[in-house]
């Protein structure tokens, strides 16, 4: 989510969706490429986390622009059983990566119940709920996540040698909101430090560990690290605190689910700092992923699933709350956006200048002309 007191505008997230795929597609981008791209993007924006939408469009730009990212990659099986398959990214984004990997994880289960696919040499990928999403239209369950840059320490270390991953799931639901996880293995990432930064405020909490002296501090002033031209893709010199040792057991275990069980995956103390993607690096943002698909209907009546699913989330959402709170499904907004099919959409201001500067000084698009071709349907 971004922060309550950012800037924001009202787009059409139908609007964001294609002048994300204009863009990638004046890049190079085959139509399958940009049409992942602009898909995981746009989802941000309907879910409501702006800072996984069009702000983290800017990392596949940045990793375009420094050859660390093929645009003409195409993603490959490079091994696979019924159940199981392992994909090479080949320096791709990630979106284009994970969306593969969860339809190809989708299909198999679809004959063997459970489907584990796991990847890696992939770039940054992005809203994870995106991925999950595909199999909650299929009546399936998912759990994804993949590994990152260093951006955290060890419980109770002062460098970063741990991943901030994404551990995003869902279970199929009726007509009630389903269960759905989309939460990050650590207490901030990279873009909770620039839009504190950005925005000349604290961070939510005493989470940045000064390299030199071990100590705590929510003011990121002294750590950020500009990236020339970008804007919410920014690197920070402080370590990153993990506050409770419950966090750091279920960190380590994912690097062990995203890179350590993953034949080709690559340790996060391995992969390149964010700042090193300002040059040519050797090996994407990512060093493993992957996307575990599960379908009940191998198992049983996938209605009855959902009949359990939608009587556990009415008796949660009955609870009795405390004076002043409110008892509801994690997600729930977002949730209720997608199946209504609401186009309007939040925005963040940094995030929307800095695209048009790109798009027209790389590719001469400008956002008079795109918005021109959308009304036209071109």
């Amino acid at each position: 989510m971004a922060d309550k007191d950012a800037k924001t505008l009202t787009e059409n997230v139908e609007f964001i969706e294609y002048m994300v795929k204009r863009y990638w597609q004046a890049a190079g981008a085959s139509e399958a490429h940009a049409d992942a791209m602009a898909y995981v993007i746009g989802f941000a924006h309907r879910q409501g986390k702006l800072n996984q939408g069009l702000g983290v469009f800017e990392a596949p730009i940045l990793t375009l622009m420094t050859e660390n990212l093929d645009i003409k990659a195409e993603p490959e099986i490079v091994n696979e059983g019924p159940a199981w398959a392992v994909v090479d990214g080949h320096r791709s984004s990630g979106q284009y990566t994970l969306v593969t990997m969860a339809n190809i994880a989708i299909d198999k289960a679809r004959q063997t119940g459970i489907a584990y696919v796991m990847g890696a040499n992939h770039n940054d990928c992005g809203s994870y709920a995106a991925y999950t999403w595909l199999a909650y239209k299929e009546d399936m369950a998912a759990l994804a996540s993949n590994n990152s840059p260093p951006l955290a320490a060890p419980f109770g270390g002062m460098e970063n040698k741990l991943a901030v991953p994404p551990w995003d799931g869902i279970i199929p639901s009726g007509d009630e909101e389903p269960i759905w996880m989309s939460t990050k293995l650590a207490e901030f990432y990279d873009a909770d430090v620039a839009t504190a930064y950005l925005q000349g405020r604290k961070m939510k909490g005493k989470w940045l560990i000064d390299p030199e002296t071990g100590e705590l501090s929510d003011d990121p002033r002294p750590y950020f690290v500009q990236i020339e031209g970008m804007g919410r893709v920014s690197d920070y010199t402080a370590a990153g605190q993990i506050a409770h040792p419950r966090t750091y057991t279920q960190n380590l275990f994912m690097e062990g689910m995203t890179s350590i069980i993953n034949p080709i995956g690559r340790i996060t103390p391995h992969v390149p700092r964010i700042a090193d993607f300002a040059q040519k690096a050797d090996y994407p943002s990512v060093g493993g992923s992957f996307f575990l698909a599960i379908n009940p209907a191998a198992f049983g009546p996938v209605e009855r699933v959902k009949e359990k699913a939608d009587d556990f989330a009415n008796i949660i959402k009955n609870t009795k709350p405390r004076p002043g709170k409110s008892v509801r499904m994690p997600g729930a907004k977002g949730y209720k956006n997608l199946k209504a099919g609401t186009t309007e959409v939040q925005v963040l201001e940094n995030h929307w200048a800095p695209f048009w500067e790109k798009a027209e000084s790389n590719y001469g698009l400008t956002e008079e002309q795109l918005r021109a071709d959308f009304a036209a349907g071109k």
